[in-house]
C-alpha cells in the first residue's frame, strides 16, 4: 500500500485497538502518554497495549493494578516462545485497529499473533527492518522528528484529531511522602547519570561539579538507577566524590519507587534515558544532555528548552557538512565529554529561574494532579 494511505472509515467505528510498543523503557513512557491522550480524547475506547513484561511494572498502580490493559511478553525469560504464549493468549481476540509503533524486527513477529482489521506501522522515512512488509496502512512521517510526535501521526491517520499526550500514573500520597522521607529540604536535584549505553553517558567530573553546585544552592542532591554493575558504579564515584553527602538510591528503587522519587524532584539531571522522560512525563524539569542522539527527535517531550546537545555540530562535522540523516547517531565515543560543565550550570541557573519559582511549595504539582 502507499505510504500515503490512510483509512477513512470515521472513528466512530474504531473501538478496539492494540497498541504495540515493547521496548525500551523511555519509548514506554512516551507510549503511555500517547495511549493516555486517547484515552482522553475519546474516552470510548477500548485501548490494549502489547508490552515486553521487564517494563510493565511502572503502569501498575500502588495496588498491583494496571492503568491500561496490558499484554506483557516475557522475552526475557521465554526468548521467542514467548510469542506462542502469546498468540495462545490472543486466539479469541480481534481488534478494529493495531498500532505498531515499533519498527524493530522482534515486534513486527509480535504483530503476526494479533488479528486486527487494519494494522498501521510507519512509512517509509521511518519504519525499518521491514516492518513496511507487516503493515497494511503507512502513517505518514510529520515534520516534528521527535519519537512521541510519530506516535501521534498514527491517531492522526485512523481519523483521530487533536491527541495530545497525556500522562497519569495515579500516584498515592503514601508513594509521594515515602519519596520525600528520603530527603531533608524540599528543594530536590536528582541525577540519573547513566543511560541504557554507556557512551551517551557524561563524565563522573561533570555529573559531581552539578551536585556541588545545587548543594551550594541549597538542594538535596539524589542520585538514582538501576542495579547494572556500570550504574552502580558511575553513582558510587558520583557519590564518594560528593562526600557521601547525597542520598544515593542507585538500583535501591523498584521502577514504581522511581516513579515517585522522580515525581517529587525539583529538577533533574540526565542524558538520554529512561528516567529522563519519566521527568517529563510527571512534570519535572529535566536538563537533558546530548551528543550522540538529536535531541529534537529523542529528548524530553515537555521540556525542550533545557537540552544542553552538542549533537548538531559534532554530527555536522562527521558528515563534512552534509544534511544529518533523521535518525544519524554520532560515531564519536567521547563525544559527550564535548559538553562543558559551564554550559549545564547555566543551563541549571535557566532551569531555576524559569520553573522553579515556587520550589519552597511542598505541594508542587505533577502530572497526576
Amino acid at each position: 500500500m502507499d505510504d500515503s494511505s490512510t483509512n477513512s472509515k470515521p472513528h466512530g467505528a474504531k473501538k478496539k485497538i492494540a497498541v504495540l510498543r515493547l521496548s525500551s523503557l523511555g519509548d514506554c513512557i512516551n507510549a503511555f502518554g500517547f495511549i493516555g491522550g486517547l484515552k482522553k480524547a475519546y474516552p470510548k475506547l477500548k485501548i490494549s497495549w502489547v508490552i515486553d513484561k521487564r517494563f510493565s511494572p511502572l503502569f501498575h498502580d500502588h495496588d498491583k493494578d494496571e492503568l491500561v490493559p496490558l499484554y506483557e511478553l516475557d522475552f526475557k525469560k521465554h526468548g521467542m516462545k514467548a510469542l506462542f504464549k502469546f498468540k495462545k493468549e490472543l486466539k479469541d481476540k480481534k481488534f478494529d485497529l493495531l498500532f505498531n509503533i515499533q519498527t524493530s524486527f522482534k515486534a513486527s513477529l509480535t504483530s503476526l499473533c494479533i488479528r486486527a482489521d487494519v494494522k498501521y506501522g510507519y512509512d517509509s522515512k521511518r519504519a525499518r527492518e521491514g516492518q513496511t512488509l507487516f503493515t497494511d496502512v503507512k502513517v505518514p512521517s510529520p515534520e516534528d522528528p521527535h519519537v512521541l510526535k510519530g506516535f501521534l501521526a498514527f491517531a492522526k491517520a485512523a481519523g483521530f484529531e487533536n491527541v495530545e499526550p497525556y500522562w497519569d500514573f495515579n500516584l498515592q500520597d503514601v508513594e509521594i511522602d515515602y519519596a520525600r522521607s528520603y530527603f531533608e529540604s524540599n528543594k530536590i536535584f536528582l541525577i540519573a547519570p547513566a543511560s541504557a549505553k554507556p557512551q551517551k553517558n557524561w563524565t563522573v567530573e561533570g555529573y559531581t561539579a552539578l551536585g556541588r553546585y545545587a548543594m551550594q544552592k541549597g538542594y538535596s542532591v539524589g542520585l538514582l538507577g538501576g542495579s547494572g554493575k556500570l550504574e552502580q558504579a558511575l553513582c558510587q564515584a558520583i557519590d564518594q566524590n560528593l562526600d557521601y553527602k547525597c542520598v544515593n538510591l542507585c538500583g535501591r528503587t523498584s521502577l514504581r519507587e522511581l516513579l515517585a522519587v522522580t515525581a517529587v524532584g525539583s529538577l533533574l539531571l540526565s542524558p538520554d534515558s529512561g528516567t529522563m522522560h519519566l521527568a517529563s512525563a510527571l512534570n519535572t524539569p529535566v536538563i537533558g544532555l546530548f551528543a550522540i542522539h538529536n535531541e529534537k527527535r529523542v529528548g524530553p517531550w515537555n521540556y525542550p528548552d533545557l537540552c544542553v546537545s552538542v549533537y548538531e555540530e559534532l554530527a555536522k562535522k562527521e558528515l563534512n557538512g552534509a544534511e544529518i540523516p533523521w535518525r544519524y547517531r554520532v560515531r564519536d565515543e567521547k563525544a559527550m565529554e564535548k559538553i562543558s560543565i559551564e554550559r549545564v550550570k547555566q543551563m541549571f541557573d535557566y532551569a531555576e529561574a524559569k520553573y522553579l519559582s515556587g520550589i519552597n511549595n511542598p505541594d508542587k504539582d505533577n502530572a497526576d494532579d
